[in-house]
């Protein structure tokens, strides 16, 4: 086995990370595996332009065609230690499975305030049969420059219409463009006060500009309101659930309980809703402390003599138990000591009640000179109170593995206290509509549902031939080792006047893992079923709401189109080409009684009948509650999380719409028939970018 000798101090304070450790999608490697540590980081610093240039006749030298950054790769050296080859390989697997990412956020410990962007291609060869081991990690950034953890938001000011930015990046960064179109909701904040939609959020286009004239916009200009014609495109539904009293009198005036068209006919409507939590505040208070338990106590007998040096750090504080690493360092007092082969050390620490054992040195290692050498251990401690700060009646011993003396033995030795934060607990932050009890019937899909009738439009014609209904919803399991065994689904259908579905989809998760499928329903058949992830915090609908995926259902003549998690799907049915919606039903369910999933529940719902019978035949680009969003860097345009390229303007800069450093100013603008105090909230969203 190699015998390895650790040159490298942790220094003080740095919560027993090496400097240039390494955190991976918000992970450092060091905290999930034990013995890993990162030696050193290359790739990281500045880069040389690649030019391109071309001669001009006779003339001297070259003219500057263009100039560009190359992608960079990043190397990561390191060292895996290992206890025996069976622990060796279960921590060299977990690195793997660490490293199975794509475009994964790398942050560095010396500038955690910065991220690159990077895929890991290559690991290198390490030297096989020893449980102590150096290798190479490459990451390729096709992107090479780093951005600020911190996305900054700024919108424009009062006085000046415009947004000024003070950038502080070293290189230009395309930014986020964003417009909130004005808010009216069918019930007020209270949940108990229901108000007729008026179309006042009605706007034809927005617009961003800068200093070099460079213009983003997007919806149509031209666009007029009608002004005794009623809108093309009307908001007949906009209800949102997403506070404590979301679900008042005045939204179950609305909406009918248990009585709605829900697919397939098996399905039981049972149950009651209510507000649940549908995500929770990251706490303001940290949760992680570290400090020096003993320094350089120093053996009292025996020779050689040693010095040991024993530090902690908590994490995963709970309401009653908080997680320990502990890293223990000895090393010999001169540098002409030794202590051979065929000696060993053990070292325990005594806390919250119980002694914890490490080896500190295997018999088959030899030691020579003051180098220090660290070994750790980790554990959970029990028992605490909330309000417990501190872990005292500390201890700390050494004995010998072997028979052969008595040096490096330390006797029992009081330790410092270690601090610990208090329990914060999780406080929720956002709301969803969900099942506050499913019912029950054996052997079958059961759960409450929601329902309601399509309001009549301005001019009091019912039901909606031509639609868009949008939505966001919460789905998926928890956390927990054994959630993974929860059934559930979601449903949504709109149906016409006998019943009939016109267009739904239906989510569910029929069996152990984290995977569900999803139903696409056009004229009352299943006309296509897609996978799915369902897992905790999944892309999709796991994540916290402001990063959950919209989902929309279009209806335009005989043709469908589902935007569900990102995917879009179009079908064409002549059968439902006159058909018009009358209802929309929401639904959870539960199978059988097996534990249903941890998350199920509804955000918000809008639906705009399209088409209406006007004067007019122009439908509003925008309506109420509408986020419309243009993401510079890639050309993206998304209306409600939904990609809408058709509303980009072709003439758009997208390529020289940029921030540079120092003060930026951007215009703004938007249709003239709008109203100023129904005007749209302008933001401007971007991060700083190095090189």
């Amino acid at each position: 086995m190699y015998e390895f000798v650790d040159t490298i101090a942790t220094p003080e304070g740095s919560a027993l990370l090496p400097s240039e450790a390494l955190q991976i999608n918000g992970e450092y490697i060091e905290n999930i595996i034990d013995g890993y540590r990162t030696l050193t980081v290359s790739g990281r610093e500045a880069m040389t332009q690649e030019l391109e240039t071309y001669e001009i006749g006779i003339r001297d030298g070259e003219k500057l065609k263009s100039r560009r950054y190359p992608a960079r790769t990043i190397i990561v050296t390191y060292q895996l230690i290992a206890d025996s080859p069976e622990d060796f390989r279960e921590k060299y697997n977990l690195l793997g499975s660490i490293l199975n990412v794509q475009e994964a956020e790398l942050i560095f410990a010396d500038e955690p305030d910065k991220y690159f962007t990077g895929t890991p291609t290559e690991i290198g060869e390490i030297e096989p049969g020893r449980n102590v081991v150096t290798g190479e990690i490459q990451f390729y950034c096709a992107d090479p420059f780093k951005y600020s953890v911190i996305e900054y938001e700024a919108e424009p000011e009062l006085e000046e219409g415009s947004v000024l930015i003070d950038y502080g990046g070293t290189y230009k960064s395309y930014p986020v463009l964003e417009a909130d179109f004005y808010s009216e909701d069918e019930a007020s904040e209270d949940g108990e006060t229901v108000s007729s939609l008026t179309g006042n959020g009605d706007c034809g286009y927005v617009a961003f500009f800068n200093e070099d004239e460079k213009i983003i916009q997007l919806g149509d200009p031209e666009e007029v309101d009608g002004e005794t014609a009623y809108a093309k495109s009307q908001t007949l539904i906009n209800q949102k659930f997403m506070s404590t009293s979301a679900w008042g009198s005045a939204a179950k005036s609305l909406w009918k309980i248990n009585s709605g068209t829900v697919l397939p006919s098996n399905v039981v409507q049972a149950g009651s809703m209510a507000m649940k939590v549908a995500s929770y505040a990251v706490p303001a208070n940290p949760k992680a402390t570290s400090g020096t338990l003993l320094k350089n106590k120093m053996t009292s007998s025996g020779s050689p003599r040693f010095y040991y040096t024993v530090t902690a750090k908590t994490s995963g504080r709970t309401a009653s138990s908080v997680k320990i690493s502990v890293a223990v360092t000895v090393s010999l007092k001169n540098t002409s000591s030794y202590f051979g082969r065929g000696y060993g050390l053990r070292g325990s620490i005594y806390m919250g009640g119980s002694w914890h054992n490490v080896t500190i040195k295997k018999t088959s290692a030899y030691w020579k000179g003051k180098s220090g050498h660290t070994v750790n251990l980790s554990f959970t401690v029990s028992g605490l109170k909330s309000t417990t700060k501190s872990l005292t009646g500390i201890k700390f011993k050494v004995s010998r593995t072997d028979s052969l003396g008595n040096a490096g033995i330390l006797g029992e030795t009081s330790c410092s206290n270690l601090a610990i934060s208090d329990y914060v607990a999780d406080v929720p932050e956002t709301y969803a509509l969900g099942a506050s009890g499913y019912g029950s019937a054996s052997g079958k899909w059961h759960g409450p549902s929601i329902s309601r009738s399509i309001p009549a439009d301005a001019a009091g014609e019912t039901g909606a031939a031509n639609f868009s209904l949008t939505y966001k919803q919460k789905l998926c399991i928890g956390n927990g080792k054994n959630d993974t065994g929860q059934l559930g689904a979601f449903q949504v259908q709109l149906s016409d006047s006998s019943g009939k579905v016109i267009a739904g989809v239906r989510i569910r998760k029929s069996q152990a893992g984290k995977t569900g499928n999803i139903d696409y329903y056009v004229n009352g058949s299943v006309v296509k079923t897609t996978s799915v992830d369902l897992s905790y915090n999944n892309k999709n609908f796991g994540s916290k709401e402001s990063a959950v995926k919209t989902s929309t259902i279009e209806k335009t003549g005989n043709k469908v189109v589902f935007s569900v998690g990102g995917t879009k799907y179009t079908f064409t049915e002549d059968a439902v080409k006159d058909t018009k919606a009358t209802k929309i039903t929401f639904m959870q369910e539960q199978y059988s009684n097996t534990a249903a999933l941890s998350y199920n529940g509804l955000y918000w719902v809008k639906f705009v009948k399209n088409n209406c019978n006007t004067i007019r035949d122009i439908p509003n680009k925008f309506s109420a509650d509408d986020v419309v969003e243009a993401d510079c860097k890639n050309a993206e345009i998304l209306l409600n999380g939904t990609s809408a390229p058709s509303l980009g303007a072709l003439g758009n800069d997208w390529e020289d719409f940029y921030l540079t450093p120092g003060l930026n100013q951007i215009g703004v603008a938007y249709s003239e028939w709008v109203s100023a105090e129904c005007a749209p909230q302008f933001k401007v969203r971007y991060r700083e970018v190095f090189l």
